[in-house]
């Protein structure tokens, strides 16, 4: 049996399915409804929403919570919905339980962290051009895996709009670089580990990456107003700090954290970022008093070895 360390939170979100009276409902596959697209309600949709009598803030509340700790496929989701915390309406709730609907099915998927003696980091980094109906803004997504465990991932939207593809993937960098710099540079001062080459962050967009190589000129008309505090990514590669490398976009991991995908693209990269259907491999599994699982493999000679963590907690009790 492979060793390693599983984070789940299924315990919270069954608890979660029955406080909204989802417990019984039918599973679907994906997080959010196909081709739905969003507004902020009317003022008479509001007052329709209200005879409800529910809390939209505090329902986003509890799937943040999961995307933010074991559910990045949450991520997108709750960035969505939470951008009409203002003036929810009816859809904007039947979204809400369409996500738990995609729990129904999924309670048991969580984060597996493979023993790995690697020091790597790889990141993915994306963005959709000017997907915002009402600003035209983008929305970045990235993720990044160190020791080949899914360790960062974030969902954002663009802070201006950007006029071109080349110019919100770019943007898309930005921030990836400036924390995985970050992390790299704890790590070594911790004395944790040490790297043996420049982070590796993939990117589907060519046109990103010539820029950033200085293959392609930063003043022409889709670049040349683009903040000088983003070209801190094109220094980054010139002291061999980070490698911009190009994939597919058939393999860009992080598709589902800058919309809403098909089942099979969201399973493929889930599966590829080791976000599992946990409890199959019989692992012990330790509840905490904040809803998250931490579950060890047996050791080799099967005896249960039981570690508890604490979201809040500074330190890790054995």
């Amino acid at each position: 049996m492979e060793d390693g360390i599983s984070l789940d939170q299924q315990h919270f979100t069954e608890a979660l399915l029955e406080q909204y009276g989802m417990d019984t409902s039918k599973a679907v596959t994906t997080p959010l409804t196909p081709n739905e697209h969003l507004h902020p309600a009317t003022d008479n949709e509001i007052a329709a929403f209200k005879d409800l009598k529910v809390n939209y803030r505090s329902a986003i509340g509890s799937i943040n919570y999961l995307s933010t700790e074991t559910r990045p496929d949450l991520s997108f989701p709750v960035s969505t919905l939470s951008q009409y915390l203002e003036r929810p309406g009816n859809k904007h709730w039947q979204e809400f339980l369409h996500v738990l609907k995609y729990l129904r099915g999924t309670s048991s998927v969580g984060l597996w962290y493979p023993v790995d003696k690697g020091n790597e980091v790889t990141a993915y980094s994306d963005a959709d051009w000017g997907n915002c109906k009402i600003t035209c803004r983008s929305t970045t997504g990235y993720l990044a895996c160190f020791h080949n465990c899914l360790v960062l991932w974030k969902t954002e939207k663009q802070p201006s709009v950007s006029i071109s593809t080349a110019e919100a993937e770019y943007k898309a960098v930005c921030d990836p670089t400036s924390e995985l710099l970050w992390f790299k540079n704890w790590c070594e001062e911790a004395k944790l580990v040490t790297f043996n080459e420049p982070i590796r962050i993939y990117k589907d967009n060519q046109s990103c990456i010539k820029t950033a190589n200085g293959d392609c000129n930063l003043n022409n008309k889709h670049m040349k107003h683009v903040d000088i505090q983003l070209h801190f990514i094109k220094e980054a590669i010139q002291n061999n700090l980070i490698w911009l490398l190009y994939t597919p976009s058939t393999h860009m991991l992080a598709d589902f954290l800058t919309e809403s995908v098909n089942k099979i693209t969201l399973e493929n990269s889930l599966h590829g970022l080791n976000l599992l259907r946990l409890g199959v491999r019989g692992d012990v599994e330790i509840l905490t008093q904040k809803g998250l699982v931490l579950s060890r493999t047996p050791s080799s000679n099967n005896i249960p070895i039981e570690t508890r963590i604490s979201i809040n907690a500074d330190t890790v009790q054995q």
